[in-house]
């Protein structure tokens, strides 16, 4: 890579103060690269540092220009903490294409490599690991069917943060796709897998490659094209496990490779020290300090100088709902002058859950306990003071700016503790009147005494509304606002699964209906006892079956859904559901058979099973599988 940390010249187009897709301000140039220049920018509409990727107009126009704009639609639509978020696509002065992405104060791992060859210094294992595990969980985020394309040291950010952020998602694969492999330098294309540099189409196991690619950088500090040198012989820690490891990542043949990210990790752990698990603890940050030689300074990249935004106001009222992510249906274009709104007496949640997540990133820390716990996103902070995990004593820190107070003196999180603080209110008051009914239901004694009971209740539950007639009409606009978030996914929930053992197999009898395809049953017991066909998996096909994260891919993309559709509603009833499970019987053509689910009452029951077995899953080579579903609806 050609670092050119100087600003642009006048002639350039995109010298400093030049404005794209009437909203983005050029600072300064950063890079270049066989793809373009990098530049850092800000948003006039927002007044935050983001980033621009210039793809020049001789790779990207006609059917390149609209692959590529369709590449990086796909990635905005990816959230995760070790991915640089998309935010939209325009078209850039000069012709070619912009692509506004996620600001990340930091430097790419190139130069950490760089520095380490000059000096002659190695990563240490456990450092490289945690590169490893960062990148690799950035994999995972990406659809199945997707890849990142082209994954090399220099799209690869090591932050001021602690975190391995990887970027140029859709910008990667779509150049390969379209130009071929010689669209990227030299230098870059030796950590491209051998199917890709002979012109094949980049797959998840070339990703593999990739990460074997980096991980060999890290332990040997050599390019691998200049062929094969054993971490064993070049690292002084490294082992000839450490060597086969290698070895699997760079295989040839793609089939030969590590078939998931997360079976990489797994291989790793006990080498570096760790105990063997697939699950990798998300919260572990890079230690910077011991990664990057001490010639490098991660204030070298600077954020875009920008002008102190006003002070968010308390009612936000009827605010333009600006996401975290900038509109990418259509190109940026210059936004019409607006009049402004008019207040609103209730808190839109909404449009202030959009300004909090505006270039969202994981700078937040939370004291509990006497443990500080993050780096949390805007996002996340909300999502777990909704679920009350935060309360209004904890201290969080901004780790950007280094202001530390407690969770009511920020003015982004303070209204999302004061509308859930009023939820749980009426919650409380709804649950009480509902104990009151039971127990007046139970004491029919006497018609007398009923009709009596029937009086004093009326009496009470008249005198309850009029002292809290207020805060029921905030509870239920707050409860109206909560919902339709988690519906839209701006509050995300998200669980996780895990697989569970078939049961033993028996052929189908005369007469019997066969498992496997579509239909469903009412429980997940009842379609995982029904007999299966051994006809269908004798014939050389092979018994595949989905993974967890597909199984949680699948589901989290529904779950809001079935929150607001069947949750909501229990806790209005008074349902108390903490940790809800749910087991799924899959055929192999993707569709549900059946799912069981626990606790709560028989119409939540029946609520979220009928939402499970409208989802669809990826199909597989086995007649059918089981897989267990766990949220927290707290």
């Amino acid at each position: 890579m050609t670092q050119a940390p100087s600003p642009s010249s006048d002639t350039s187009p995109f010298a400093a103060g030049t404005r794209m897709g009437g909203r983005f301000v050029v600072d300064r140039e950063l890079q270049r690269d066989a793809l373009g220049a990098l530049l850092a920018a800000r948003d006039e509409k927002t007044q935050k540092p983001i980033a621009l990727r210039i793809i020049p107009a001789r790779l990207a126009q006609g059917d390149a220009a609209r692959r590529l704009k369709a590449a990086c639609r796909q990635a905005a639509a990816i959230s995760h903490r070790n991915l640089i978020a998309t935010y939209g696509v325009g078209t850039a002065p000069d012709g070619g294409t912009f692509v506004a992405t996620e600001w990340v104060s930091g430097v790419p791992l190139s130069d950490v490599l760089a520095k380490r060859r000059e000096d002659g210094s190695h990563t240490t294992l456990a450092d490289a690991y945690d590169v490893i595990v960062h990148v690799s969980e950035a994999l995972d985020a990406i659809p199945a069917d997707s890849c990142h394309g082209a994954l090399r040291p220099s799209v690869v950010w090591a932050s001021s943060a602690g975190m391995m952020k990887v970027g140029d998602l859709g910008v990667s694969r779509a150049m390969i796709e379209v130009a071929g492999p010689d669209v990227l330098g030299e230098e870059e294309q030796a950590s491209l897998a051998p199917e890709v540099k002979a012109g094949g189409q980049p797959t998840r196991l070339s990703d593999i490659f990739g990460l074997g690619a980096i991980l060999y950088q890290l332990l040997t500090g050599l390019s691998p094209a200049d062929g094969f040198t054993p971490p064993s012989v070049a690292h002084a820690d490294a082992t000839e496990e450490w060597d086969a490891v290698l070895l699997r990542c760079l295989a040839a043949d793609p089939k030969a490779r590590f078939s998931t990210p997360a079976e990489l990790r797994a291989a790793l752990e006990p080498l570096a020290g760790h105990e063997a698990s697939v699950d990798v603890d998300l919260d572990m940050d890079v230690d910077m300090a011991s990664l990057l030689p001490a010639a490098i300074e991660l204030e070298s990249i600077p954020a875009p100088a920008i002008p102190p935004p006003p002070p968010l106001p308390r009612n936000l009222g009827a605010a333009p709902n600006v996401g975290s992510r900038v509109s990418i249906h259509d190109e940026f274009r210059p936004s019409s002058p607006q009049a402004p709104a008019p207040a609103a007496a209730e808190v839109d949640l909404s449009a202030l859950l959009a300004k909090v997540t505006e270039n969202d990133a994981p700078r937040w820390m939370v004291a509990m306990d006497g443990l500080d716990h993050g780096p949390f996103s805007g996002r996340e902070i909300v999502e777990r003071i909704v679920a009350d995990e935060f309360q209004n004593d904890h201290v969080i820190l901004n780790m950007d700016t280094g202001e530390r107070k407690t969770v009511g003196l920020w003015p982004e999180f303070s209204e999302f503790l004061e509308q859930q603080k009023v939820t749980r209110e009426h919650k409380a008051h709804t649950a009480a009147i509902a104990r009151t009914e039971v127990a007046e239901k139970r004491s029919g004694l006497f018609k007398i005494l009923a009709a009596a009971s029937i009086v004093a209740v009326l009496g009470i539950l008249g005198t309850v509304f009029a002292l809290t007639r207020e805060n029921h009409e905030q509870a239920q606009v707050a409860e109206t606002d909560l919902a339709n978030l988690y519906e839209t996914g701006e509050i995300a929930i998200e669980g996780t699964a895990g697989l569970l053992p078939d049961p033993p197999r028996r052929r189908r009898h005369r007469g019997q209906r066969r498992s496997g395809g579509g239909g469903s049953s009412s429980s997940y017991e009842d379609a995982m006892n029904r007999a299966v066909d051994l006809g269908d998996v004798t014939h050389g096909a092979s018994e595949t079956r989905l993974t967890p994260a597909q199984v949680s891919g699948v589901m989290n993309r529904h779950v809001n859904s079935i929150y607001r559709r069947c949750v909501v509603p229990e806790a209005r009833r008074g349902g108390r559901l903490g940790e809800v499970q749910i087991d799924i019987a899959i055929a192999g053509n993707g569709s549900v058979l059946g799912a069981s689910v626990r606790p709560g009452s028989g119409g939540f029951k029946s609520c979220v099973s009928r939402a499970v077995r409208g989802v669809r899953f990826p199909s597989f080579g086995a007649p059918r599988m089981g897989a267990r579903y766990r949220f927290s609806a707290d």
